[in-house]
């Protein structure tokens, strides 16, 4: 099974990051847009980077108002999208994240949504590349994986797909039963956070108490393990907003990250054969 971890998940520089990632023996990384405009690597270096140190890049991310917006504004995200999307080919990914959007004055129609979301698939296609499209948990009106593969289904791209992540699944009350309604060939990825049950709004939860799996209170075992029963053969990625992680050496948090996913794996091996 592959193995993967966002770059948000560590602290230091981009190359210390991708160091100890790769020491940690991660197959994959997501790469953090805001990691990237910090370092001083170019996008080529970062790639070649990454294949010396035995790294595929799954991931590029975020992006984001990108749908539930007017018509004259969708001109400039699918110019946003194309820039970022060269950015994508650049450090050598297929795959780009897209988030619902989070703002006030998001359109509440379905409909555009998806429309936008088909026209983004067809940008992405031209660069031979995915979108992974993901429910925040604060979405404005798309904030559920049910909505995400609404959407989607709408939308009818190839190049659309959708990602599930533990945390917001636990997030809006989400759970196993939500995982398996979902289509299992919409699934493209999968993040994989745990978190204290907590009593905050849902932005500040997400952005300071994530946690590796087995750390927290969610049961992360089994949407995966559905998920994987479903057919799901991408990597299982973790994604933490910590900054108690990021305060720490990233070669030791991400030996820590990649000796959870290991035990949390070795759970699901066993419970599947």
């Amino acid at each position: 099974m592959k193995t993967c971890i966002a770059t948000v998940s560590l602290g230091g520089t981009l190359a210390d990051k991708l160091d100890g990632i790769a020491a940690a023996g991660f197959d994959g990384v997501e790469i953090l847009d805001a990691d990237l405009a910090a370092s001083p690597l170019t996008d080529a270096e970062v790639a070649q980077r990454c294949n010396d140190l035995g790294l595929t890049v799954d991931l590029y991310q975020p992006f984001r108002r990108a749908e539930g917006v007017t018509g004259t504004e969708f001109t400039q995200v699918l110019e946003r999208f194309h820039r970022e999307c060269d950015t994508m080919e650049a450090l050598g990914a297929d795959a780009i994240l897209v988030v619902s959007n989070t703002d006030a004055d998001a359109i509440d129609d379905r409909d555009l949504t998806a429309s936008q979301l088909h026209a983004l698939g067809a940008a992405a296609a031209e660069h031979g590349a995915t979108v992974m499209f993901e429910a925040l948990a604060w979405g404005t009106h798309i904030n559920r994986v049910a909505d995400v593969e609404d959407a989607l289904t709408r939308a009818d791209h190839p190049s659309l797909s959708l990602v599930v992540d533990t945390f917001h699944l636990y997030a809006v009350g989400d759970d196993i039963t939500d995982v398996q309604a979902l289509v299992p060939r919409s699934i493209g990825f999968v993040q994989v956070a745990d978190a204290p049950w907590m009593d905050l709004e849902l932005i500040q939860w997400s952005r300071n108490h994530r946690c590796f799996p087995g750390d927290g209170d969610f049961d992360v075992f089994a949407p995966v393990a559905a998920l994987l029963q479903s057919g799901y053969t991408g990597p299982l990625s973790l994604e933490i907003f910590n900054p108690g992680y990021r305060e720490r050496p990233a070669a030791e948090v991400a030996a820590h990250g990649a000796e959870s996913l290991s035990d949390l794996i070795n759970r699901l091996e066993y419970t599947t054969t």
